[in-house]
């Protein structure tokens, strides 16, 4: 996992790892300019593509900045250096890579007029190094005006460490804001990157480690983290050889009612398609002939029902004996908001002990009575989005750091796991940790793309991850199922049954 830090941690990790020992500080900005150089050559691999402009402000952002500069300048590269700033003005490590990059006669013009700028449209690259990511307020004076110019070249833009202007604690975007191509991240990325509007303007996000010591990072005790591909992978449960249908997991979902048969069926089959041997669906037995039009694998039982063909709190007792034949349960999707369909879930909640999803409409039976939901006997995980975490716990803070802190508190309160809806998709534990989990598409913003997701950790957590995990993972596998859907459809046309189509993409490029 690689810790996602607040602006304020990652200055308390520089401030132990270099002291105020200019020669290490330097060996950090020299790994940094390296990382940048990589990139470089990535995005233009051949130095005969074009002039590369390197836009240095003072600090060590512009100190980055002289060092790629200078790599480029020796690897051929034709490069032109900006300054916002007398070199006079440079201080220590940025200081030392203008000296080296002038000790190789590389190109280099102060800025002091925005004529200056006119020709940026010409360059193959612009890398943004005029600003880091301590910046308050917004960009003033020459620093703006060089902002707007990198904006209206038109041309692709490199930024170091964070867009120029960038809030990267609330990940909003200054007045103006550099908007990059690719934003390299340098030792580890900040929580405002992954937040909206901020995240329009960091293009690509690449992250590279500086090296910092294992011991440093600890001490700061980061509780954000972000996935690697190789956590995910070994997250995925391992395939039983010689496993029948039970030994790979068995789902219980409580899902649809009249009206609501789509929600069901959508979950259920994402359970399927996740890698779980069966699902028992339980749902008012008035929808039992549409579902049995609908699916196939799975097995249906009708339950008894209201008046208005929703669950009636008399079904506990079927749906606890089909739980103790399960390893995990989903309650929610589709069963409504009527009282006795409520009543119904929280017995469920209070009385069943395998690890369990609470979604959508399970989350609503707790409205007005959100004291109750520590009343859980197993392992639960909640996956409200905005509005049904309103309804429960009020409204949620603007503030990403606030958001995350919240969802932790909640989390420990009530003794769950939180998965919490949006871009990003956030998940919280009762220890105190939380994940962000950047992934999918605008198009996944669709009817029944929740009840995919909660199908899917369901599948997850019978086949043996534990629920925090489940939910990591699940929402990986649902955004990159939702991206396979995207590249097919186009983000206007991808609907919810295109995800569980391509949940198997999603998965092969964990075990391919």
């Amino acid at each position: 996992m690689i810790p996602v830090l607040s602006v304020s941690e990652m200055r308390r990790i520089d401030e132990k790892a270099i002291g105020n020992n200019v020669a290490i500080g330097y060996s950090y900005m020299l790994r940094a300019g390296e990382c940048l150089f990589d990139e470089v050559k990535r995005l233009v691999p051949d130095s005969r593509q074009g002039e590369i402009a390197v836009m240095c402000g003072k600090g060590n952002n512009g100190g980055d900045g002289f060092v790629a500069a200078r790599l480029l300048l020796e690897a051929g590269y034709q490069v032109m250096s900006f300054g916002l700033c007398h070199p006079d003005q440079l201080k220590e490590e940025a200081r030392m890579a203008f000296d080296q990059l002038s000790a190789r006669k590389g190109n280099f013009l102060l800025l002091d007029d925005l004529a200056d700028l006119c020709n940026l449209p010409k360059y193959a690259l612009i890398i943004d190094a005029l600003l880091g990511t301590g910046l308050n307020g917004n960009p003033k004076g020459i620093f703006a005006e060089a902002i707007d110019a990198i904006n209206q070249s038109g041309v692709p833009v490199l930024a170091i460490d964070t867009p120029s202007g960038l809030d990267n604690d609330r990940g909003v975007p200054g007045i103006p804001c550099v908007k990059a191509h690719t934003t390299v991240a340098m030792g580890f990325p900040k929580i405002g990157a992954f937040f909206y509007p901020g995240k329009s303007c960091i293009g690509n996000y690449c992250i590279k480690d500086l090296g910092y010591p294992d011991e440093i990072v600890d001490e700061v005790l980061p509780d954000i983290f972000l996935p690697t591909r190789e956590i995910l992978r070994r997250l995925l449960p391992a395939r039983k050889p010689s496993g029948s249908k039970i030994d790979h997991g068995v789902v219980t979902m409580v899902c649809g009612s009249q009206g609501m048969t789509g929600s069901a069926a959508l979950a259920s089959m994402a359970a399927m398609r996740t890698g779980c041997g069966m699902v028992h669906m339980a749902a008012p037995q008035s929808v039992i002939a549409v579902l049995s039009t609908l699916l196939r694998e799975i097995v249906l039982h009708g339950v008894i029902e209201t008046d208005k063909g929703v669950p009636a709190s008399g079904a506990a007792g079927g749906i606890l004996d089909l739980g103790k034949k399960s390893q995990s349960m989903c309650i929610g999707p589709g069963i409504s908001h009527e009282e006795e369909t409520g009543l119904l879930v929280r017995k469920l909640v209070q009385t069943i002990e395998i690890p369990m999803v609470l979604d959508a409409d399970g989350i609503n039976a707790y409205k007005g009575r959100v004291s109750e939901l520590k009343n859980h006997t197993s392992k639960l995980l909640i996956t409200p989005h905005k509005g049904e975490w309103s309804r429960l716990f009020g409204a949620m803070p603007e503030n990403p750091i606030d958001i995350i802190k919240t969802l932790k508190e909640t989390a420990k309160e009530y003794g769950i796991a939180v998965l919490y809806k949006g871009s990003p998709t956030l998940v919280a534990d009762a220890q105190g940790k939380a994940y962000v989990l950047p992934f999918g598409n605008s198009g996944m913003a669709t009817a029944g793309s929740g009840d995919v997701l909660s199908g899917i950790i369901a599948s997850l957590a019978a086949q043996g991850c534990g629920l925090t995990e489940a939910a990591i993972l699940g929402a990986y596998l649902h955004g990159e199922a939702g991206n396979a859907a995207r590249n097919e459809y186009g983000e206007y046309s991808l609907i919810a049954g295109d995800m569980i189509k391509n949940i198997y993409k999603a998965i092969k490029t964990l075990t391919g």
